[in-house]
């Protein structure tokens, strides 16, 4: 082994260990907080679903709607380590190091190895990096496949002979679209590179272009027709296209995700809510292409309607997308940076718009390298659109900081060199980009970056979870003083204080939510429970009547209108929405019996 190796070995694993030792630490400062155990929405989704896979359900049923690998990956796990989320999250962090170490192999193959060493180092202590790879979320596989991506096309970029680096890389795009599946649009990128920038002979590209789709194609395939043998619909990934499409650019879109109804969503009720509002609008039950076609005609139709706002709304998500703030999601980096030393150390030195900054620095600095970079500005502009053309999440642009970081760390090792040298002349324009790009990044478009009240609302209701009510009414308190209209907050705080017994704050908080959404069906019929239960039944009944007439088919409202109307001595009521609920699930035995009892009541009426 030469010296020259030694050395790439030795930074590759001092660099892969800092980062998962950081990981490590990260991780033993947050595992006390109940979101570690109590996962909430698609980190829970992807949690059951992955014991469901381990349990024997390996081929599911349906047409995939979220992107799989990574509860095959949590199942994977949980053979190995049992239902162990800690375990799962050790191994993330094992991951996270090792793309940064992947990174340094990169930067290093592009550039120079003090640059690849400076940009490991600058994703091993980026702070949104470490925070994603402690969640329950597929941001942390996405950043590892995009950081094995780009190290094997960097090794292609200057070892293009090897055949086996082209086959991989179609490989690893395709796990990496089982992930992230706007990664799909590396698919044609990487067969134009391979055409127009090695000057080689026809059949030496389209070889090499052959073996990379020959990897995409053994890893796609077999999940398209999987989703065909147990779906009867060919698709590549997932049949959510149409929905994310429609949820990023409809009428009353503004850039960032909204669930279909209004303040609530979560893997499954938003799945329900995407079929359900296309059938009742169809009028006929439909398959997950037929969906998806329905939301992609109606998002056509509304940027049709007015193109111009269409055109405007992709700016503001061109500048949403390199935004210093992180967009929350289920999981809120201002939550876990409030309960994290290292979080709170490392984010005012690692903002998104400071790293795009440098890049764009770096990208101007060497601008004369830009046939051996093509890739990677290739890589991030169309990664970067594919974000921009749905909605933005800081997990779905974190994929974006492995490709920036070596051309971050360009623009420092480059931008100290030039500085050094006083070469003003050459410095001030990549500066003046930096500085641009920096303040627009910065730029007020959104709240403040603190805890939002989604980020607050998921933290209590994981303190319920774990038994720990006090302290989810006080999480509630502190959502509603900063943001005291978000009616999914004091819907969740009512719901508590209704178990709690307190009825009478309980029925305060049902009647706030429902002055902020008035048709939202589930707060009349909890209303109607609490109601039901001090025993209001005329009341009871009528917010039942309410959440029928805003969401005919909520079960619970039929099934909950149906008991007060036979307590109420209205049987044939009682029959009718029994009926109806049992049209729904007529799985449930108790349904059955409640109906026999109505049935013999009637009978008995009449007889008498």
């Amino acid at each position: 082994m030469s010296e020259r190796t030694r050395t790439d070995l030795l930074l590759f694993s001092l660099i892969t260990l800092c980062a998962f030792l950081l990981r490590l630490v990260y991780l033993a400062e947050i595992d006390s907080l109940p979101l570690f155990e109590h996962l909430a929405f698609d980190g829970a989704r992807y949690d059951e679903w992955a014991c469901e896979i381990a349990s024997g359900e390996w081929l599911g049923d349906g047409v995939f709607f979220q992107a799989p690998l990574y509860p095959y990956f949590l199942a994977s796990l949980q053979s190995l380590f049992g239902h162990d989320l800690w375990a799962v999250r050790a191994v993330q962090a094992l991951l996270g190091g090792l793309g940064c170490g992947l990174v340094f192999v990169a930067g290093k193959l592009l550039f120079s190895r003090t640059i690849g060493a400076l940009a490991g180092l600058l994703l091993a202590f980026y702070a949104p990096a470490v925070f994603f790879d402690g969640l329950i979320q597929k941001a942390s596989l996405d950043s590892f496949l995009v950081a094995s991506l780009l190290a094997l096309l960097a090794r292609a970029a200057v070892r293009p002979e090897s055949r086996g680096s082209w086959a991989s890389a179609g490989t690893l795009l395709g796990l990496l679209c089982l992930t992230r599946e706007n990664a799909l649009i590396w698919a044609p990128v990487v067969p134009l590179w391979i055409w127009l920038g090695f000057p080689r002979p026809r059949a030496w590209r389209s070889l090499r272009i052959g073996l990379f789709a020959a990897g995409l194609s053994a890893i796609l395939l077999p999940v398209g027709l999987r989703n065909y043998a147990v779906g009867e619909q060919f698709a590549l990934t997932t049949s959510q296209f149409g929905a994310n499409f429609y949820i990023g650019n409809n009428a009353d879109a503004d850039g960032t995700y909204a669930p279909f109804q209004a303040g609530w969503g979560s893997p499954e009720l938003e799945q329900e809510d995407i079929r359900r509002l296309a059938e009742r609008d169809v009028g006929r039950s439909l398959t997950p292409a037929e969906i998806s076609d329905y939301w992609l005609e109606r998002t056509l139709a509304d940027i049709g309607a007015d193109p111009l706002r269409w055109i405007a709304l992709l700016g503001r998500k061109w500048m949403l997308l390199w935004n210093a703030r992180e967009l929350e999601d289920t999981d809120d980096f201002y939550i876990y940076r409030q309960h994290s030393r290292l979080l709170a150390i490392l984010a005012p030195f690692s903002p998104f718009g400071l790293l795009a900054g440098l890049a764009a620095a770096g990208a101007i600095w060497t601008a004369r390298d830009w046939r051996r970079l093509a890739i990677l500005h290739a890589l991030i502009l169309t990664l970067a659109a594919s974000v921009a053309l749905f909605f933005v999440f800081g997990r779905y642009r974190i994929s974006l900081v492995p490709l920036l970081a070596p051309l971050a760390a360009a623009g420092l090792v480059h931008g100290a060199q030039l500085l050094r040298e006083r070469n003003w002349r050459t410095a001030l324009p990549g500066l003046g980009v930096a500085v641009a790009v920096v303040i627009a990044a910065h730029w007020p478009m959104l709240d403040r970056p603190v805890p939002s009240p989604a980020g607050f609302n998921n933290l209590a209701n994981a303190f319920v979870k774990a038994g720990r009510l006090d302290e989810a009414l006080a999480t509630y308190a502190q959502a509603l003083e900063g943001h005291p209209k978000s009616a999914e907050v004091r819907y969740n705080r009512a719901n508590l204080l209704r178990d709690l017994g307190r009825f009478d704050e309980a029925e305060r908080e049902y009647l706030k939510v429902l002055a902020l959404e008035p048709g939202f069906a589930e707060g009349h019929n909890n209303l109607g429970v609490l109601l039901g239960a001090q025993k209001r039944r005329a009341e009871a009944i009528a917010s039942f009547r309410r959440a029928l007439e805003h969401e005919p088919d909520l079960f619970d409202a039929q099934r909950n209108l149906a008991r007060a109307l036979a307590r109420a001595g209205d049987l044939a009521g009682a029959e009718k929405y029994l009926r109806a609920a049992l049209a729904q699930r007529p799985d449930l035995p108790d349904l059955h019996r409640e109906l026999a009892q109505v049935l013999d009541r009637l009978k008995r009426q009449e007889g008498e």
